[in-house]
């Protein structure tokens, strides 16, 4: 377990492809990502490496969802107040499917998407979001304008059906142009696709797709997958704790080291052997179970002495604890994976600023895709509706895309300040230097309140009197001058007056 092996190793990542110095030094250079898919689901799939990783997972699939969850959806608003309701409905509807949309990025660090308006159930209209991962995508096939948009865009799907007992299988081949799209089939037709048409007008005049990349860099022509930095270091603490749990294993098996006359015969009664079991392990057909050693049977100048191996058990859990400290740097605070090692020596307090920047730079990313998302909105619910409902009230101008305030603060410093500052205001209260509506005011801005003083001071009241109430009747059931049965019916009774007032 020698720190210095671990910069010396090999080591090994998300990327494949051969580098070339200069200009083209990153043309090569493709994602693995099968191998990302692995490591963030835990499957071990055909053509990855899963297993050299598997003991250090334990990061890519919580900070990729913790990530996800904090950027969550961004609130919309344009001149139309009947614009920014329709889309804002539309993004909280698809809320979920955004949520999976960053998984699926931050997973391969590319992903596509499509706009389609598709009919329901109900024979209604309605715009849906799809998906394409990146391998269905025909890329030598597609086609850009110089700003960088699909003019053509193709991908494929393979379909595959039972007829009896025989397996049928087409590539289905879709071509999405400027108000068309294609479906051409390679094979039998599948039953799914009998009496769809192979050629639709669409009313988009443009290809109505978007390719997002995580971690964009103008000189990389794939995103990078949000776990690439780690992944060198997930295969490194995969390889120490088989090392590690190796070396445990080695110092928990005994061995020991014997000098006899008669190896047989020693072996025979000293662990309780058969001569068919000498017969076997003879022929190598029985292997010595050393946990069976019963006693040493020893002759004249014979001896035995147990083997025991250095444990050297401290070095390699420095090393995974180095690993660990690596893993977090380079993800998320170390309180969000919910684990009680104090591997960073940073608290709360320090790390979620940092994290918080992080969250919102990642946002400002997805800026890009909002804004080309609402467009898409607009044009096909226009389409829809065969005008524009939205020139009644300002019409689709000023779109605005804002996200909801992310709160850095340590919860239980937040609380100490809270009880301070009510603390506080009780003993001006009490001194006679504020009113009570100037306490109210100020702990408003700290803590949401719906109601104003006037409404919160007469529900205050009525709370007041009914405790009061409640401590009367306390006594009288104490006291034996009230039954309990009739205490309680008093007692609900009055609280549906209450309820009723309210």
């Amino acid at each position: 377990m020698i720190f210095s092996r671990f910069f010396k190793d090999t080591i090994s990542g998300l990327f494949v492809g051969d580098a070339v110095d200069g200009k083209n030094a990153f043309n090569n250079i493709k994602v693995d990502y099968v191998l990302s898919r692995s490591l963030y689901s835990s499957a071990p799939a055909d053509g990855s490496s899963y297993s050299s990783y598997a003991l250090g997972n334990y990061a890519p699939k919580l900070y990729i969802d913790t990530l996800s969850s904090f950027i969550d959806i961004p609130e919309v608003s344009a001149t139309s107040d009947i614009f920014t309701k329709d889309i804002q409905d539309f993004i909280q509807k698809n809320r979920a499917s955004f949520l999976k949309l960053y998984r699926q990025t931050m997973i391969d660090g590319k992903h596509y998407v499509l706009i389609r308006i598709e009919e329901n159930f109900l024979s209604n209209f309605e715009i849906k979001i799809k998906q394409i991962p990146l391998e269905l995508v025909q890329e030598d096939l597609c086609e850009k304008t110089p700003d960088g948009f699909y003019s053509k865009f193709v991908y494929e799907t393979v379909e595959k059906w039972k007829v009896g007992n025989i397996e049928e299988k087409a590539t289905i081949q879709f071509t999405i142009e400027p108000n068309k799209e294609t479906i051409n089939i390679t094979g039998k037709e599948p039953p799914a696709y009998k009496g769809v048409e192979r050629e639709s007008k669409t009313v988009f005049d443009f290809v109505p797709v978007f390719c997002i990349h995580n971690n964009k860099l103008v000189f990389m022509k794939d995103g990078i997958p949000e776990i690439a930095s780690i992944v060198p270091f997930i295969k490194r603490y995969d390889a120490t704790l088989k090392k590690l749990g190796k070396h445990i294993d080695n110092i928990l098996d005994p061995k020991f080291k014997a000098k006899v006359a008669k190896p047989l015969q020693f072996l025979k009664y000293s662990f309780g052997l058969s001569d068919d079991d000498i017969s076997k392990i003879e022929r190598g057909e029985l292997k010595l179970d050393i946990t069976q050693f019963k006693a040493a049977l020893l002759g004249v100048n014979e001896d035995i002495n147990f083997v025991i191996q250095e444990n050297n058990t401290e070095a390699g859990i420095k090393l995974l604890q180095l690993l660990h400290w690596i893993i977090i740097e380079l993800t998320m605070p170390e309180y969000l994976y919910g684990t009680a090692m104090s591997t960073t020596n940073a608290s709360v307090q320090e790390q979620s600023p940092v994290w918080v920047k992080k969250v919102e730079d990642r946002r400002g990313e997805w800026e890009e895709f909002y804004y080309w998302l609402v467009d898409m909105f607009y044009i096909a619910k226009v389409a829809i509706e065969g005008r524009d409902i939205y020139k009644i009230d300002g019409g689709y101008k000023s779109v605005k895309i804002k996200w909801k305030e992310l709160n850095s603060k340590d919860d239980v410093r937040l609380m100490q300040a809270l009880n301070s500052l009510v603390t506080s205001l009780n003993q001006l209260l009490e001194l006679g230097l504020i009113a009570p509506q100037t306490a109210f005011n100020t702990i408003k801005t700290f803590i949401p309140i719906n109601n104003d003083f006037q409404s919160e001071q007469e529900a205050s009241t009525e709370w007041t009197r009914f405790r009061l109430e409640l401590e009367a009747i306390q006594d009288r059931i104490r006291s034996g001058e009230a039954d309990i049965g009739d205490a309680i019916n008093e007692l609900f009774a009055k609280k549906g007056e209450l309820n009723n007032a309210d």
